[in-house]
């Protein structure tokens, strides 16, 4: 079986959660001996840009899709598409993440024949800043008319005028979209992509609903978006870990409580955005007083105003910044914690970092949201999303009580491929 995987972004140093799921996928489909190959933008223009489907320079094993920015919707035309498959003549095309390169390709591949398979990674179908955070706090519910998406896309903008549009509810109906619309025709959108952002969560639901197999990575997404959909086959195919990370369990007893905080060890590991909630951590520890218990984050951030935010913050408490972590160093990274905390304030798919963790026996203490509360389902582990109060609260009981057996591990990547792959052959045969 020939596979094409394409996702927004790949290779050229990007290393999240998506890509690591594609490289497990690509990886498995080889050791199968199917073939895999990888369509993938480059949001930050990291390498040189060529034409939708030729090999990169640098990296030829990848194929590059141009990265037309959030406001890309079906990407490039028609005809680009269904060129592409024809040269390539996949028997099936597995749409990872299509923001940033559009979702054109899944109808492409349903004229074609080919096997048309979707993995919802986040709520970027619904939402173009993917989180469903509503620039005036809260979740949304994705139903909102257009222009306020303008609004929530433009709050998480770094820019201090940009935000201050945004505060300002006039502007969404006059200055935000003749500022969107230039800078969409600047990044090369064609006009009919403009106009398709007016009605693009229909659009992109329906896109969605037309591929044979929909896989959901958590039964939050499941429930947030299976209901949209009437035609896709529905598949819940939880994200799998490779072998290295149950070697690098720990079997020992956890040390018995009570814990002295100022001998313990936290850590984050993740973005370092508003919306993971490292900041929330700092302020907990800064509630309780614990000064001199260590924090080890892992990340990087892409706003230097709330990156700078942060090291204020930590002022006065033990706090290293790692950095990116290299993905070969995180399990001995996990394995230094006495707990990761991930205090995310979004509706989580289902983040890597606590699977992995959950692996490697750290115990983890995390927000109660959607894809975290599935896999961490021990409520003495959640506080609530967004609430320092919560987390304080919750970092003193553990301490004062920490739990007695290490957590049990998740899915292995053989046991996640091995499924995708039963998706791929439904889908294959139009099933």
């Amino acid at each position: 079986m020939r596979v094409l995987l394409a996702t927004m972004q790949y290779g050229r140093g990007y290393a999240f959660g998506t890509e690591r799921y594609v490289t497990l996928l690509r990886d498995g489909l080889a050791a199968r001996g199917h073939t895999a190959v990888v369509l993938a933008g480059d949001p930050e223009h990291r390498g040189p840009d060529v034409p939708l489907g030729m090999p990169r320079p640098d990296e030829p094993e990848i194929l590059h899709a141009p990265a037309r920015g959030w406001s890309a919707v079906r990407g490039p035309g028609r005809r680009a598409w269904e060129a592409l498959l024809h040269r390539l003549r996949p028997d099936v095309v597995h749409v990872v993440n299509a923001a940033h390169i559009g979702a054109g390709l899944i109808e492409a591949a349903r004229r074609r024949g080919c096997g048309a398979v979707v993995t919802v990674v986040d709520f970027w179908w619904i939402c173009p800043r993917h989180t469903l955070l509503h620039h005036r706090g809260g979740v949304c519910s994705g139903d909102v008319p257009w222009h306020e998406c303008l609004r929530c896309v433009l709050a998480g903008n770094p820019r201090p005028w940009a935000r201050w549009l945004a505060r300002h509810g006039l502007t969404a109906y006059t200055v935000l979209p003749v500022l969107w619309a230039a800078s969409g025709l600047a990044r090369g959108l064609a006009p009919d992509e403009l106009a398709r952002l007016t009605h693009r969560r229909a659009w992109l639901l329906a896109a969605l609903d037309r591929a044979d197999a929909v896989v959901f990575l958590s039964r939050g997404a499941q429930q947030r978006l299976g209901p949209r959909l009437t035609r896709a086959a529905q598949h819940l195919v939880p994200v799998g870990l490779e072998p290295r990370w149950f070697a690098a369990r720990r079997t020992e007893p956890l040390p018995p409580g009570p814990r002295d905080p100022a001998g313990l060890t936290l850590g984050y590991v993740g973005a370092l955005a508003p919306h993971k909630g490292p900041h929330l951590l700092l302020a907990a520890l800064r509630r309780l007083g614990w000064t001199r218990t260590a924090v080890r984050m892992a990340g990087t951030a892409v706003d230097a105003g709330y990156a700078a935010e942060l090291r204020a913050a930590a002022a006065g408490l033990h706090v290293e910044f790692r950095g990116r972590v290299p993905t070969e160093a995180m399990p001995e990274f996990l394995r230094g914690l006495d707990a990761l905390v991930v205090p995310s304030t979004w509706p989580e798919n289902q983040p890597q970092t606590v699977l992995e963790a959950l692996t490697t026996g750290t115990p983890v203490l995390a927000s109660r949201v959607d894809g975290i509360r599935e896999v961490v389902p021990d409520e003495r582990s959640l506080f609530e999303p967004g609430s320092v109060e919560s987390l304080a609260a919750r970092l003193e009981a553990w301490a004062a009580d920490p739990p007695r057996e290490r957590p049990p591990p998740p899915w292995t990547a053989d046991e996640m491929v091995t499924a995708t792959v039963r998706v791929y052959e439904a889908a294959a045969r139009g099933e």
